[in-house]
């Protein structure tokens, strides 16, 4: 007998199933990088930059996401710009120690104006790399024009977001801010 006796034929598989499966991938992108995303555009909207948690979670995820890419078994090795990508926000927290030891202002808001890029572009790319390393089958089922509706939906959720953040006056309070423990952004509008 031989070992695969009795395992019936491969099933190939459907192809309104492998299309309905496309869509989830692509649904599942749109909703996790506009939910990592909204609170950094925002917040560079409502106070001009964007807060060091945000970067540090960024961080923290590329960091977890490059280990696990470096040391994972089997499959493709990851290229040099999956790679690069994860490590951009490590270059972020460099580029902080050398702003400070610079004593320039210049230079601070240059590190600062990087960092706030690298975390609003940066989430959902960290987003679609993980995708692409954990799930390339998934990923390639997708036509391109799938994907880039998906880029441009989350591109509209970021501009909402900053377009709100510079609207907060307009219909948040700056008790609203505090009540949720973060300080009133400039201009904010007191309570009644």
């Amino acid at each position: 007998m031989s070992e695969h006796e009795g395992e019936g034929p491969a099933v190939a598989p459907n192809p309104a199933q492998e299309a309905q499966r496309a869509r989830r991938t692509v649904g599942a992108f749109v909703v996790g990088a506009a939910t990592v995303i909204w609170w950094p555009a925002f917040t560079l909207g409502a106070w001009g930059r964007v807060f060091f948690e945000q970067i540090l979670l960024l961080w923290a995820a590329a960091t977890a996401a490059l280990l696990v890419v470096l040391f994972r078994q089997g499959g493709e090795r990851p290229r040099g710009r999956v790679l690069a990508t994860l490590l951009v926000p490590t270059l972020w927290i460099v580029g902080e120690f050398v702003g400070s030891a610079a004593d320039n202002p210049a230079v601070t808001q240059l590190v600062r104006w990087f960092g706030a890029i690298v975390t609003v572009v940066g989430l959902p790319t960290l987003v679609w790399v993980l995708l692409r390393t954990v799930r390339p089958d998934l990923v390639e089922a997708v036509p391109a024009r799938g994907w880039a509706a998906a880029a441009a939906t989350v591109g509209i959720i970021a501009a909402v977001s900053l377009v709100l953040g510079w609207l907060n006056p307009h219909f948040l309070q700056c008790e609203d801010f505090t009540i949720s423990g973060n300080s009133p952004p400039p201009g904010c509008t007191p309570a009644p």
